[in-house]
């Protein structure tokens, strides 16, 4: 597919974060106005009190002081308002920043590297930079709750797409590149709710269908007791006298029974309101993000499909946020005592909640579910933004298929990255060249954009068709002394897996750097034969780097294997290397020189 127009240049992002910024001092500027009418309005009431009230006419000073109080309140609200207002233009000032940020390579200070997502064990995270610092999970996240954080984890680290539903993806990711402002927003209102590890553990409290108050005559009883027990107050405070003696004395034994149940259920209902509680209020401010992406129009059939399915959480989650409020009332000792002995406040509010369980729970896990996979596809829309030269890759039938045209790095600046173009062709490719020249990184180059593509995002290229495959590496390898492994067996062990899996599955896309350097060059060559010839028979694609230039010379004995080199050029004593991919096997070294250089061989 070619490549796509969804860069925002620099000079945009400025632009935008421009006019943010200029909001946030508009806003600011008249909440100050409004701060200094209170503050006046202040100074008019003490001036209307002593001149007026204490002057001999306390009608119109009372007068003048309820307007005054009515205009104060107005200018609260007003201001309010007003440094809501600033606040949103603030953050999304910040959000944009982030974007120039990554547009122009200041993104390694970005706080969350999802360092712990991936192990050393993963098959491709660690060596390809999947996770950790300066990595591709760094670059892009922008995630801000736990359910997405962990749904772009899971895209990134293990994409099992189908070619229909990888073209869903990149249409959907595509529409949201071209709506940078949109992104913005969505950005800042997820960042409020927070990456909380308990956020997904309160909405399986929430999902788990359980009832406080089984009995559905119990519930009704309880109804019956708060009707009678407020009638009773009711007519006791409008009727006369002397006719409000029965219901008095009614209200009064109401209260007392209705205490002593909530005295009798508190133990049982308190620590189920107060997780609930705490459940409920991290929930709910899901609330504005889903409400956002609710609202947004969208063309794509994957986004119209999770703005549906969060449309249809709005209501719901305010509900949710009024539930919260409500048993928040009970926290305080005096509230509690009163609203229970009123309403059994607190049985009340567990019925409620029982009964939104029995009507949202089991939907509720959907809505999460699509709000993290709505967040995982705004963090795919970065990389249009912050790589000069991206495309939507084409997914196409077939083995081994990987075609580019101006294959680049995403994590390399776009003022230093040069791309190279490659095809796989179902093939195993020998990559040589001198040390510094450009192998390792271009392994690196084509598995990270093979991740990329498989989890239905664009690419750094000018064009890719790739057929999806499963991305299994070996490259920075180390030994355990605790295990007592060495080097050499560790990458054997990593071999082995590479195999197993390649006998199990023929769409492994395997990338080897080094192969054996852990060992010598004989045995290295009889190693390096029989992966090679193993790999070539259960029908896989791959790349392995080597300095060993008799390893290219399998390629003369294997059809599948194909040779091509990186390489260097010297000037007035000086090397140089270009970073561009060559056919053939490499005819340089530059090992003598580089030992030279540093003083460990002599001129």
């Amino acid at each position: 597919m070619q490549q796509e127009q969804m860069h925002t240049t620099a000079s945009e992002w400025q632009e935008l974060l421009e006019k943010h910024r200029a909001g946030e001092k508009k806003w600011n500027r008249l909440s100050l106005i409004f701060g200094l009418t209170k503050l006046a309005l202040l100074i008019t009431v003490f001036l209307t009190v002593y001149f007026i009230w204490l002057r001999g006419n306390p009608t119109l000073g009372i007068a003048l002081t309820v307007v005054q109080a009515v205009i104060f309140v107005a200018a609260g609200i007003v201001q309010a308002k007003l440094n809501a207002r600033m606040r949103f233009e603030s953050g999304m000032a910040e959000q944009v920043q982030k974007h120039l940020d990554r547009l122009e390579g200041r993104w390694g200070d970005f706080k969350d590297t999802g360092e712990e997502l991936a192990g050393p064990e993963h098959e491709y995270a660690r060596d390809l930079d999947i996770v950790g610092k300066r990595s591709l999970f760094q670059l892009l996240n922008s995630t801000g709750t736990s359910f997405g954080r962990a749904r772009f984890a899971e895209d990134l680290l293990c994409p099992r797409y189908s070619g229909k539903e990888i073209r869903e993806r990149q249409r959907a990711v595509a529409e949201l590149a071209g709506k940078p402002e949109f992104c913005c927003r969505m950005e800042l209102l997820l960042g409020r709710v927070g990456v909380e590890e308990s956020l997904p553990q309160a909405a399986e409290r929430l999902a788990d269908g359980k009832r406080r108050l089984q009995s559905g005559a119990v519930r009704a009883l309880f109804w019956v007791l708060r009707v009678l027990t407020c009638g009773s107050g009711l007519l006791t405070l409008l009727l006369p006298e002397s006719m409000a003696v029965v219901p008095g004395v009614m209200f009064s034994v109401l209260f007392l029974v209705q205490l002593a149940i909530w005295g009798l259920s508190s133990p049982q209902i308190r620590p189920f309101l107060a997780a609930m509680a705490a459940a409920s209020q991290r929930l709910s401010v899901c609330g504005e993000p889903v409400d956002a992406f609710a609202r947004e129009p969208f063309e794509s059939e994957k986004l119209r499909e999770l703005a549906s399915v969060l449309g249809g959480a709005r209501d719901p989650l305010r509900s949710l946020a009024g539930l919260s409020r409500r048993i928040g009332l009970g926290n305080s000792s005096i509230l509690a005592f009163i609203l229970n002995g009123l309403f059994l406040w607190d049985l009340w509010n567990a019925a409620s909640l029982d009964s939104w369980k029995q009507k949202w729970g089991e939907k509720s896990t959907d809505w999460f579910a699509a709000l993290g996979e709505a967040e995982s596809l705004l963090s795919l829309a970065n990389l249009p933004r912050c790589c000069t030269g991206s495309c939507v890759p084409e997914p196409v039938e077939g083995a081994g298929v990987f075609t580019a045209r101006a294959l680049g790095h995403p994590l390399l600046p776009n003022n230093a990255r040069v791309c190279n173009d490659f095809t796989l062709g179902g093939g195993i490719h020998i990559v040589s060249g001198s040390n510094m020249a450009g192998k390792t990184t271009f392994l690196r180059t084509v598995g990270i954009n093979m991740v990329l593509a498989c989890a239905g995002g664009f690419a750094c290229a000018e064009s890719l068709a790739f057929s999806p495959m499963r991305v299994m590496t070996s490259m920075r390898l180390s030994d355990d002394l605790s295990g007592r492994i060495s080097t050499f067996y560790a990458e054997l062990q990593r071999i082995k897996t590479i195999l197993d899996a390649a006998s199990q599955d023929k769409s492994v896309l395997f990338l080897i750097d080094e192969i054996f350097r852990g060992t010598n060059s004989v045995d290295r060559l009889v190693g390096a034969e029989a992966v090679l010839r193993r790999l070539e028979e259960l029908g896989v694609s791959g790349m392995i780097t080597t300095h060993d230039l008799e390893i290219c010379r399998l390629a003369d004995e294997r059809p599948r294997v194909v040779n091509c080199c990186f390489c260097e050029t010297y000037r007035d004593g000086e090397i140089f290397f270009d970073y561009k991919r060559r056919e053939g096997p490499s005819q340089t070294t530059n090992g003598q020189f580089l030992l030279r250089k540093v003083g460990i061989l002599a001129n």
